[in-house]
């Protein structure tokens, strides 16, 4: 059958302490006990709004806990993810959304007034989800369910279903000539492209799912990542997914905007590890603002910068290193 995401994750959520940190966004941290068990009742929430198996679900969001929560769940409910990039407007978002055959959008509560303009026009989507600008904020949009109440009924056990590793995950990109397309990649062949789970002290792939658990928990090397990019771009996304799937802690910035001084923050605040980004647009402001703030923050626990997308040029590669 292959390996699968959402088998991957109920494993991992096995053996790490429940207490340990999974997201952190401001002060709001989701510890794994929560986030293994909100994303459970997710899953079963959407499953039994008629959201199931193959049904894909449209992630109109910025970074936030409720990105990677709705993944996860979305991976154990067999439900398939679709990123919408939240700077598209109009036109391109009902694109997207229809392309997709999407059946269910989780939103943010930011982008209330292009919701309520998309539904006449996407009459296949059967389940609109709200997320709000804090955990105990009420719909604003009359047609959309709480996302924080669907995160939160239930007991949090798991589903109990089997997944395949020919379940989908797409990921539309708009780096090409006309619009947008949705590339379509399977668990399995997703996990094989990172590897596997050959950890960071190399070693065979392992050969079940049982005996990945038992690496990712005598691993020594989980840590803290960033994604400093997007999550509706592939590099943070899979970057991501490869974290969670470690039983590490992510730390996502608020807001829609890159701002340099607070990634060095949140890098010195909660001790990350490594950061993911997207070439020169963000490691020229990272090295810029040490450049000009020597001192300012303690970076000594970054060990590893992933970048894909677009060229990281050398001298800029250098004037990171030299910190």
């Amino acid at each position: 059958m292959g390996w699968n995401y959402g088998d991957i994750l109920d494993a991992v959520g096995d053996v790490i302490p429940a207490d340990r940190p999974a997201l952190i966004q401001g002060d709001r941290v989701i510890q794994w006990g929560d986030f293994v068990r909100r994303t459970n009742n997710l899953a079963r929430n959407m499953r039994e709004r008629g959201v199931g198996a193959d049904d894909k679900v449209a992630f109109y969001l910025r970074n936030h806990p409720a990105y990677l929560e709705t993944l996860g769940a979305c991976f154990k409910g067999r439900q398939v993810h679709v990123n919408v990039n939240h700077r598209y407007v109009d036109e391109e978002l009902a694109y997207i959304i229809d392309n997709s055959d999407a059946k269910a959008v989780v939103f943010e509560s930011v982008f209330a007034d292009n919701v309520r303009k998309l539904r006449e026009r996407l009459p296949q989507v059967t389940l609109w989800i709200e997320v709000g600008e804090t955990p105990s904020a009420e719909p604003t949009v009359d047609f959309a369910e709480s996302y924080e109440e669907l995160a939160e009924q239930g007991d949090g056990s798991k589903l109990g279903i089997e997944r395949s590793g020919d379940d989908l995950l797409f990921m539309y990109t708009g780096g090409t000539t006309g619009m947008p397309k949705g590339v379509m990649w399977g668990h399995d062949d997703l996990w094989g492209s990172g590897g596997r789970g050959v950890g960071p002290l190399g070693g065979e792939p392992p050969k079940t799912i049982e005996e990945y658990a038992s690496n990712v928990k005598n691993n020594p090397m989980i840590g803290v990542m960033m994604p400093c990019c997007p999550l509706m771009h592939a590099t943070g996304l899979f970057v991501s997914m490869g974290a969670l799937t470690r039983g590490s802690t992510i730390v996502t910035l608020p807001g829609s905007g890159f701002d340099p001084e607070e990634a060095w923050a949140a890098v010195e605040k909660h001790k990350i590890m490594s950061l993911a980004i997207v070439g020169d647009a963000f490691a020229r402001p990272l090295a810029k603002a040490l450049d000009e703030n020597p001192g300012r923050w303690d970076i000594s626990s970054l060990r590893m910068m992933v970048s894909s997308g677009v060229m990281w040029s050398p001298e800029v590669k250098q004037a990171l290193l030299k910190h």
